[in-house]
């Protein structure tokens, strides 16, 4: 499985791969995660790539992504690479829905900043919402895994007053993918 989040600097898209990489560990998956981000890190562009398999990881690219999460409209040109039966996961609060990508995945525009303010009054969380999406429409972690995983990851960043809000923020995430 081959994941891509991407999008502006401080929209959390790091810490998206590196929560969906904590949950395909604990799923017993090999795992890789990298980044990159712009010299500017808030507002440069930035994204996560995780990479996670039963069997051994043979390299560290990622070249037909099964999934890529848009967070903003330049984020939109990872589509290109998807993989015909994958998933393309659109935040529609910033990306207009007269804007397309050219791809045969299945296309998910969901508004994570406004499923965040719903569920925690924050705006912070949207990347978890994105991240409960994700586990939803790949379903081969288990949602409660992922949800244990993330609240450890936290956690060893000094943020466990953040885990009540940040799963309801990636519940409401994982409930809006049908």
């Amino acid at each position: 499985m081959e994941i891509v989040f991407a999008g502006f600097g401080g929209q959390g898209v790091l810490t998206s791969g590196l929560i969906v990489a904590y949950a395909a560990m604990k799923g017993g998956y090999r795992t890789l995660w990298s980044s990159t981000y712009g010299a500017a890190m808030r507002g440069g562009k930035a994204y996560s790539l995780v990479k996670f398999d039963k069997k051994p990881i043979s390299a560290p690219v990622i070249t037909e992504p099964d999934v890529v999460v848009a967070m903003n409209q330049p984020s939109l040109d990872f589509a290109k690479s998807l993989k015909d039966d994958g998933v393309l996961i659109i935040n529609s609060d910033i990306i207009d829905e007269g804007v397309t990508a050219e791809t045969k995945a299945r296309v998910i525009r969901i508004p994570v900043t406004s499923l965040a303010i719903e569920a925690t009054k924050r705006a912070q969380p949207a990347n978890v919402v994105a991240v409960g999406a994700v586990i939803k429409a790949i379903g081969i972690i288990d949602k409660d895994q992922s949800i244990s995983a993330m609240k450890e990851y936290f956690e060893e960043q000094g943020k466990a007053m953040f885990n009540e809000s940040n799963e309801a923020a990636f519940m409401a995430g994982y409930n809006y993918v049908q």
